[in-house]
């Protein structure tokens, strides 16, 4: 089926934005004293807020309740992804060359709604999208097929006649489930993740296979 939709993830696609969770979370972290590194941090990449803070207060032995520490990283993060959420090379002409082709553009981000457009407004891209699923507008997060599907939906596009993009494992399980063709891209700070599920694997925004649409 020719495929008339792609979907991108938003960190680690749109915006370089995981180091700068990673800072969050640490930024949250700083009265314990306790620091995460890239190896805890690459555990919890791409999850939900939920799953991650689970994580983190069970990694530390945190004595105080996951809301406490949720609120302090929902501040933090969205403070950073305003003033420091830097584009990914290659993505604008990426979405210029999608748009030329015709193609209908979605997001499926685990981040919810206010880090999105924090970011599309900081990137100048809101308008580009067709259709945005955050976190918290779907029942499951990744890796369940909601996001994807919901965005889809939002397109009016059935799922087989889609491409996402990801850079997770996580995220291109939640696409394979979802009924969609998965192109991973290769985190440059993340090199070693295993993304051998994805349909086709590229280091740059700038190889998008375009074959891969048909």
């Amino acid at each position: 089926m020719r495929k008339q939709a792609v979907i991108l993830d938003m960190d680690g696609v749109l915006t370089d934005s995981e180091p700068l969770y990673a800072e969050a979370v640490n930024v949250a972290l700083h009265e314990t004293g306790f620091t995460m590194s890239s190896t805890d941090h690459q555990a919890i990449m791409g999850s939900s807020i939920d799953y991650t803070w689970e994580w983190v207060v069970d990694r530390f032995g945190l004595d105080r309740d996951l809301a406490y520490w949720k609120a302090r990283y929902e501040k933090a993060v969205l403070r950073l992804l305003t003033e420091r959420a830097p584009p990914m090379p290659g993505i604008y002409r990426l979405l210029d060359r999608l748009e030329e082709r015709g193609l209908k553009l979605g997001l499926a981000s685990s981040s919810q709604a206010n880090w999105v457009e924090a970011v599309l407004s900081r990137l100048g891209i809101t308008d580009r999208f067709g259709s945005v699923a955050a976190c918290d507008m779907v029942q499951h997060a990744k890796p369940a097929p909601d996001l994807y599907l919901l965005a889809a939906r939002k397109l009016d596009v059935a799922p087989a006649a889609c491409v996402a993009i990801e850079d997770s494992p996580r995220g291109v399980q939640a696409a394979k489930s979802a009924g969609m063709v998965a192109v991973a891209l290769r985190s440059a700070t993340m090199p070693h993740m295993d993304l051998s599920a994805a349909d086709h694997v590229s280091d740059s925004l700038d190889d998008f296979d375009f074959s891969w649409l048909d």
